[in-house]
């Protein structure tokens, strides 16, 4: 009988470490499939608010976020270097990732991202020669000379007379644009590259008005300026007596028969 008992402790035993065994490795097992696995993340910026269209970015307008890797975009802005200052081509909601292809870039091929708030953007044809020898580039700084042939305004017995005139228009326009090279194709495939025929300014409307009237009623010339000279100088504008011998002091519009008895050079207007 003793032996017996034995032998049933003995089986309890066995099956109580047997029972402890495979609880411990199902407690394991479980813990191990619950257990969240981390992954490997990036930092990106995003939007801190929703950020509407044409609007330039600034510090407040995005934040850093840790994103997965396999949710990051392949064109994520990292660098806030590239992200200051930059203007959205789209609507960007908040939490989005900011990412290269919503925003307006350097090169601006968009002209309308390009133009200056309070600014409009004129274009006007021009050639080697009023262009500076197509040497002209946007973001440069020109001044725009005018130069007026001699014109006549008849008021019932009375005319006025402008003469010949140079003078400077517009000073420290800035230049946004020029009209697209094009390639040629010639006689046996040789190919001729045509040079920019426009050129397009940045220009306040009274500024705009000015260009579009010196165009229509005047030679232009662009004077190209150097670089950080922003000053200006109004000129009086150059005639033939300017160059030839002394100026009158006194510039006033003559009659007819007044401009008769005088020569020529010296019936000024303006």
């Amino acid at each position: 009988m003793e032996t017996v008992n034995r032998k049933i402790i003995l089986v309890a035993l066995m099956m109580a470490f047997i029972t402890t065994f495979l609880i411990y490795f199902y407690i394991k097992d479980g813990t191990a499939k619950t257990q969240v696995v981390k992954e490997d993340t990036i930092k990106v910026f995003v939007a801190a608010k929703t950020l509407p269209v044409k609007h330039k970015i600034v510090e407040g307008d995005f934040k850093i976020q840790d994103v997965p890797n396999k949710f990051v975009s392949k064109s994520a802005i990292k660098d806030e270097k590239e992200l200051v200052g930059k203007m959205t081509r789209d609507t960007i909601l908040e939490g989005e990732q900011i990412v290269s292809d919503r925003l307006v870039g350097d090169d601006k091929t968009d002209l309308v991202y390009s133009v200056p708030e309070g600014k409009r953007a004129l274009s006007i044809n021009v050639n080697e020669q009023i262009a500076v020898s197509n040497l002209i580039r946007p973001g440069d700084y020109v001044d725009i000379i005018a130069n007026f042939e001699k014109e006549e305004i008849e008021d019932r017995d009375d005319v006025t007379i402008y003469p010949r005139m140079t003078k400077t228009a517009l000073e420290n326009i800035l230049v946004l644009a020029l009209g697209q090279e094009q390639n040629i194709e010639m006689n046996e495939g040789e190919k001729v590259t045509q040079t920019a025929k426009t050129v397009t300014f940045a220009l306040t409307p009274e500024e705009a008005e000015r260009l579009v009237y010196v165009s229509e009623f005047a030679t232009l010339r662009l004077a190209l300026r150097s670089v950080g000279d922003n000053s200006t100088k109004k000129t009086q504008g150059v005639t033939r007596t300017d160059v030839t011998s002394e100026r009158n002091s006194k510039v006033v519009p003559y009659s007819r028969r007044e401009a008769d008895k005088l020569p020529q050079e010296t019936v000024k207007g303006r």
